[in-house]
Order: structure tokens, then C-alpha cells, then sequence
């Protein structure tokens, strides 16, 4: 006989029912499945819950997505800030901390494939106030990172650190989608005669990174 469903009442008990479903959802995205299908069904059957019970936690299945997004980007930072340290200290130059974060990023295919859905699928079916929240969390997480860049590297102030963070959201959204052709494109890519069209994600990443970083560092000076 399956387990009966305790509906959590505690706060606690509450937040660990949220991360649940998170895992879950990460899960499922990590086994190949497209993020466009994902349904609100296909987690609840995953996480053994009801559909109806999700929505005790979440408004819908972007306000999910949305939060496992944020999930990302706070573990992004704190596994860039390890790797940023492990660097020797005579290597820490501006274009190497810029190639770093390009690495960084290149390493995190979820934060990725959210990223580049974030405006055409996750920031859909939610209300105001739940999009006005997350744009002020990520405001503040940017603000962040961008204090802890120039730290890093004063090159670039703050400030411009911050713009070129959010382009950079920009070039992974444009960038990303296009080096993870689908089976039959990728086949077709095959043809030695059309390897013009294939795009490996870190490099071409990296290249518009340092190009970005380099114009704002003009800028600034």
C-alpha cells in the first residue's frame, strides 16, 4: 500500500516539501527532458504528490522553474568564488577572471538552458508580484557578484561589472540554443561542409565575454 500524502503544516516542514519538488524538477531536466514539456503532471507523478498538492507550494509550474533558477545562479556564484580562489595568485588578471567566469558558466548546463527559456517560458503564467520579487532578488544577487568583481579585479567598477553581467544573461540566452542543435540538426551539422554553422558554447561564450569586457573597460577609461 503506498503512503498516505501528510499535507506539511510546519514552516519547515513546508521548505522541505518546496526543495523536494525543486529536486525533482531538476532531476527530470538533467534526464534530457525538454523543458517545454515539463508539466506540472510529470513532476507530481515523479515527487509521488498529487498535481493539486504542488500548488500548495508553487502557482504553477514556472513559479517552479523560477525558483529552481535561482537556485542556479546562487550555487553558480558560490562554485565560481571556489574557483576563482584555487587560481594562483599571479594568474589573477582581468582576462583571466574573465575567462573564468566564461568556464564557469560553460560548466552549468541547467543554469544555462533556464537561462535562455527564462523570458520565453519561465516568465510565464506568474503573477506580478511574484515576477517584481524575482527581479528585485536578482538585482540584488548582481549586485553582489558585481561588488564581489570588482574585488576581484578593479578594472571594471561595480557598476559596469552589474551591465556586464546582465549582457551576459543576454549572450548565454543567444549563444546557448545554438550549441544544442537537435538530433536531426546535429546530424545534418556532421557534413564537413557545414561545420561553419557548429558553435561550441564555451569557446564562443568566452570570445563574446572578453569582447563585452574589453568595450566596457574602454568605456571606463
Amino acid at each position: 500500500m503506498s503512503k498516505r500524502y501528510v499535507r506539511a503544516r510546519k514552516p519547515e516542514q513546508k521548505e522541505e516539501r518546496r526543495q523536494h519538488l525543486i529536486g525533482v524538477a531538476r532531476a527530470l531536466i538533467d534526464s534530457e527532458s525538454d523543458l517545454k514539456l515539463l508539466s506540472l503532471n510529470e513532476i507530481a507523478r515523479s515527487a509521488k504528490m498529487a498535481k493539486a498538492n504542488i500548488y500548495r507550494y508553487f502557482e504553477s509550474r514556472e513559479a517552479l522553474l523560477l525558483d529552481l533558477l535561482w537556485d542556479e545562479w546562487q550555487d553558480w556564484f558560490k562554485d565560481f568564488q571556489k574557483d576563482w580562489s584555487r587560481v594562483q595568485k599571479s594568474k589573477k588578471t582581468f582576462d583571466h577572471l574573465i575567462k573564468t567566469l566564461a568556464m564557469s558558466f560553460s560548466k552549468r548546463d541547467l543554469l544555462c538552458n533556464l537561462t535562455t527559456a527564462l523570458p520565453s517560458v519561465v516568465e510565464k503564467n506568474l503573477t506580478e508580484q511574484t515576477i517584481k520579487e524575482f527581479k528585485y532578488r536578482s538585482m540584488q544577487l548582481f549586485g553582489e557578484i558585481a561588488n564581489y568583481l570588482e574585488n576581484c579585479s578593479d578594472d571594471l567598477d561595480a557598476k559596469s561589472y552589474a551591465i556586464f553581467l546582465q549582457d551576459t544573461v543576454s549572450l548565454i540566452a543567444g549563444i546557448y540554443p545554438f550549441s544544442q542543435p537537435n538530433k536531426v540538426v546535429a546530424k545534418v551539422l556532421m557534413d564537413p561542409k557545414l561545420q561553419f554553422f557548429k558553435r561550441d558554447f564555451s569557446l564562443e561564450l568566452e570570445r563574446y565575454m572578453m569582447a563585452l569586457a574589453t568595450n566596457l573597460k574602454s568605456k571606463q577609461n
